[in-house]
């Protein structure tokens, strides 16, 4: 088969969309298939070959709102260029509008589900009118509808009453490694509370320090990530964060880096306002971490009980529970004993291939 990937800003990078297409694809090309993945000119790598997937780097307009919109037209009037393609594979509700577009040649079209993009505080009047209309293609327009959640799959058939496929997002084995470049930040291992995601308002960081100013504890806070077109929100996270010395920015991280900071935490916290199912979690988890949620549905689902919670958008009660973790270290290990071997069995990368590789052949023989 020739897969194409549209709506991935650049490979490697650290948001969501472009680590499963990173995963999924790769894995689609160990199978034997082609992928074409669309990027932007602005993001990860310029070489045209990126773990076996064909990289086709677009113009598109360099602005917050107009940047992946312009990208995913771009690339949807690209793939005509194309021969042989069979399956065109659209990320998020937003770039389902020009999902019809395939169809024209008689390729088959399938919109993935990330979340329920509306909600995001990020967007105003008009992109959350926009987003709402964008359901109606992400279920009409292509040959068939994933999601990443059961929360969303849920969601969009009871509203539509159309069938959408669950497919969740995955994780690798991890690669465990003792602390050594995290020294460089001054920790040395289970010693600090990680923070590993985008610098938007919907992640919550904010929520985040507000509450480790209150704790009393000699642990530090790591946050690792990056957002463009952030920095007013990136700011008051540093201004908030400036009178704490403990408190440790690392920018976007990926990598060996990474990996020891997910190897060496005392607890991570993910305290996100909304989510489709975050990959961060699930990494966090498969390295056996305490993990610390907001208790929306999306969170939920993914712990699967193994870790703890706190009310959404309400830093007193993650201060609280916080605290009682750090004074309390027999709870942490609790969690972290069987976390590992339960998010290995239910979000496996190759079993995700593997489903998709199927339904793409279902598509392609109906």
């Amino acid at each position: 088969m020739k897969i194409a990937f549209i709506a991935v800003k650049g490979m490697p990078l650290g948001g969501g969309i472009e680590k499963y297409t990173e995963e999924l694809g790769s894995r689609l090309v160990k199978k034997g298939h082609e992928v074409i993945v669309y990027c932007s000119p602005y993001y990860g790598t310029k070489k045209t070959i990126y773990r076996g997937m064909d990289i086709k780097i677009l113009p598109c307009i360099n602005s917050r709102n107009l940047q992946k919109i312009s990208l995913c037209l771009l690339a949807s009037l690209n793939q005509f260029l194309e021969k042989n393609i069979d399956i065109v594979h659209y990320h998020a509700v937003g770039p389902s509008i020009f999902s019809f577009l395939p169809r024209i040649l008689k390729r088959k079209t399938i919109v993935q589900i990330h979340g329920l993009e509306w909600k995001r505080p990020k967007w105003g009047h008009f992109g959350k009118l926009f987003f709402k209309l964008s359901d109606f293609s992400a279920i009409y327009f292509p040959n068939k509808v994933t999601a990443v959640s059961k929360v969303l799959k849920r969601y969009y058939e009871k509203k539509f009453g159309r069938k959408v496929v669950y497919i969740p997002t995955g994780v690798n084995r991890p690669k465990k490694r003792l602390p050594n470049k995290i020294k460089k930040f001054g920790i040395n291992g289970n010693d600090y509370i990680f923070f590993a995601a985008r610098l938007v308002p919907d992640k919550g960081c904010h929520y985040l320090i507000d509450a480790f100013n209150e704790l009393k504890t000699d642990l530090k806070l790591v946050i690792a990530g990056d957002a463009p077109y952030e920095e007013a929100y990136k700011k008051s996270l540093y201004q908030n964060a400036k009178k704490n010395k403990n408190i440790i920015f690392t920018g976007f991280i990926h990598g060996k880096l990474l990996e020891e900071f997910f190897s060496n935490a005392y607890i991570y916290v993910l305290p996100s306002e909304i989510e489709g199912l975050s990959t961060s979690l699930l990494e966090a988890m498969s390295y056996g971490n305490c993990c610390v949620v907001s208790d929306i549905p999306e969170n939920l689902e993914a712990l699967g009980g193994f870790g703890y919670t706190f009310k959404a958008k309400d830093y007193k009660d993650l201060q609280k529970c916080l605290q009682m973790l750090i004074n309390n270290p027999d709870l942490v290990y609790k969690k972290k004993r069987n976390v590992a071997k339960y998010v290995l069995k239910h979000y496996c990368w190759d079993k995700i291939a593997d489903k998709f590789e199927r339904l793409y052949y279902e598509m392609l023989e109906s």
